[in-house]
């Protein structure tokens, strides 16, 4: 009897010490973060995510690709969206998956006859010294420049497409500290104005807002992928070197996931 139940006690004991095979780990979280023009299609894909890998938590903190590179080295984050190149000393010991380009995109108010501008009519405009759309071949009103701030990664890429780095010029423009929909609607009433932004051609055109090519080429899919028009900035998704399991798998399905929502002639 005493023997009986030793055994009993031991096969008790061992049942509560073992873990059980299924369920028994914490649920594992990725937390991603960086560019803002990223997240919304990174919160869209992950809801998905989660439903087919329901002890995932994922979370997606807006910033800027400056904070995803330091994020993502320090090990704050697993997963950084990027929309600037990188550079070798940021890429070292670095994962880093392209996603291709997006574009920032010119703008224009709706009834604007000029259907694009050249690269030096641009420089001009924001030197001060083309200041009216009669002298790009539109009508005969004022040239309303708008930029955006100068800690604004968009300006910065901005000012280096037209001028080249470390341009020490002044702009005449107005400063626009604002998210997309704000430059949208600020550029479709106020008559005269010509600014950018990181906005779909189509989402724009839908606005009211005219789309102006640069150089002859307008912001469509096949001009970024053949790197024709002059305003773009790759797309990346950076992690630790080395890393596995579900952070491997979000990146994998992410780049699919993105690629089939591009319409062929579409602008992102």
């Amino acid at each position: 009897m005493a023997g009986t139940l030793s055994v009993l006690n031991l096969l008790l004991i061992l049942f509560f010490l073992t873990p059980p095979l299924h369920g028994g780990e914490p649920p594992r979280k990725i937390v991603i973060g960086g560019a803002q023009s990223i997240t919304p299609l990174a919160e869209q894909f992950s809801a998905q995510f989660r439903n087919r890998h329901p002890g995932v938590e994922v979370e997606i903190r807006r910033a800027n690709s400056n904070y995803a590179v330091e994020a993502v080295r320090s090990g704050q984050i697993e997963i950084g969206l990027v929309t600037r190149s990188l550079s070798g000393a940021e890429k070292a010991d670095l994962r880093v998956e392209s996603m291709g380009h997006d574009a920032m995109i010119l703008l224009s108010y709706p009834r604007n006859s000029v259907a694009g501008l050249t690269l030096e009519q641009l420089r001009n405009i924001y030197l001060g010294k083309i200041i009216n759309w009669r002298e790009v071949g539109g009508e005969d009103k004022g040239i309303v420049p708008l930029t955006r701030e100068k800690s604004s990664a968009l300006h910065s890429i901005f000012i280096d497409r037209l001028y080249g780095k470390g341009f020490n010029g002044r702009e005449k423009a107005f400063i626009l500290r604002a998210n997309k929909d704000k430059i949208l609607r600020t550029i479709k009433r106020v008559r005269g104005s010509l600014g950018y932004g990181i906005v779909g051609m189509e989402e724009a055109q839908a606005q009211g807002v005219k789309v102006l090519a640069v150089d002859g080429k307008l912001p469509t899919a096949t001009n970024l992928k053949e790197g024709l028009y002059p305003f773009t900035r790759p797309q990346l998704l950076i992690s630790k070197a080395g890393t596995n399991g579900a952070v491997r798998d979000w990146i994998a399905d992410f780049v699919k996931f993105a690629n089939q929502r591009v319409a062929p002639e579409g602008s992102r």
